[in-house]
């Protein structure tokens, strides 16, 4: 994290007009980077789940901003990187998850007849047990050479990054082409889709959802509000998927711990805990459809 009395290692720098897209790279990885950094400490001392939501939004935006830019960086010598991405994420989406879930539950609980109190005592135990264990797996991970050999590559990526030389042409004639891919992916998808999508389609359409958001908001600095408008139907469209996904999550996982050594209470806690998440998702898959609407309206891509 470096002395107060230097300057931070990596600065987000602002773009001009005549930025080249390789700029427009080098500000999205700092950007996540930095993010990284601040909420490292917050994860340490685990003092706020903000922490732990951050620091794993910044994986996954690297990852996803490494995966749009492909055309303008160098993908063998970023490949090892993209991995221990993936690794750090995942320990994060262990943590993230289950505090998530913790705090659906604690909610839900918080509205059963005092009768169940009990029953959902023991859910919630489970779930503060589970969550223990994860922030001690990913405490292990983060006091590791291979997690402060990461944090070097990523500080050396947001200063240097490996670009390819098609990085040097301007902003404006490339970002809006890369922005393309993403949307016609999650397009595709959605076309695909039938009048009753399943749970597994709607979660592929959510991470689709959120790779054109990521890029469109890397984009702003060059594409300015046009592109800012179009993150924010993304982020419309993966809110809405997000939460039905939080309520099939935590169905499932109702399920399967009433199917342990439980009392009868906790059971029937589970039992009406898990029937109100049925009835949440049932209620938000009925309403996707109009902000996908939205998102996919001709008027928020004539940009691109």
């Amino acid at each position: 994290l470096g002395e107060r009395r230097h300057p931070p290692e990596v600065v987000v720098r602002k773009l001009g007009p005549d930025a080249t897209a390789g700029a427009v790279v080098r500000r999205a990885i700092a950007a996540s980077v930095t993010r990284l950094v601040l909420h490292d400490p917050i994860v340490r001392l685990d003092t706020d789940p903000e922490g732990v939501h951050q620091a794993r939004v910044a994986t996954r935006r690297l990852r996803s901003d490494l995966r749009t830019f492909r055309p303008l960086v160098d993908t063998q010598a970023t490949a090892t990187l993209r991995e221990e991405l993936r690794w750090i994420a995942g320990l994060l989406g262990y943590v993230r998850d289950g505090d998530v879930l913790l705090e659906r539950m604690r909610r839900r609980a918080s509205e059963l007849p005092p009768a169940l109190g009990r029953g959902a005592a023991e859910v919630l135990s489970t779930l503060e047990r589970d969550r223990a264990v994860a922030h001690a797996t990913l405490l292990t991970a983060l006091r590791e050479r291979r997690y402060l050999d990461l944090l070097d590559r990523l500080v050396a990526e947001a200063n240097d990054p490996s670009l390819r030389p098609e990085a040097a042409r301007p902003a404006r004639e490339v970002v809006r082409v890369l922005v393309r891919g993403p949307w016609e992916s999650l397009e595709r998808a959605a076309r695909r889709l039938g009048g009753k999508p399943s749970d597994e389609e709607l979660h592929d359409l959510r991470i689709r959802t959120k790779r054109v958001r990521y890029a469109a908001e890397a984009a702003v600095p060059v594409a300015g509000d046009e592109a800012n408008v179009l993150a924010k139907a993304a982020a419309g469209l993966q809110s809405v998927l997000g939460d039905l996904n939080d309520a099939v999550v935590a169905r499932a996982w109702l399920r399967d711990w009433a199917k342990g050594e439980r009392t009868e209470t906790g059971r029937a806690a589970a039992r009406e805990l898990a029937r109100r998440e049925r009835e949440a998702a049932r209620e938000l898959r009925a309403g996707w459809r109009k902000p996908w609407e939205r998102l996919a309206s001709e008027e928020l891509r004539a940009w691109m």
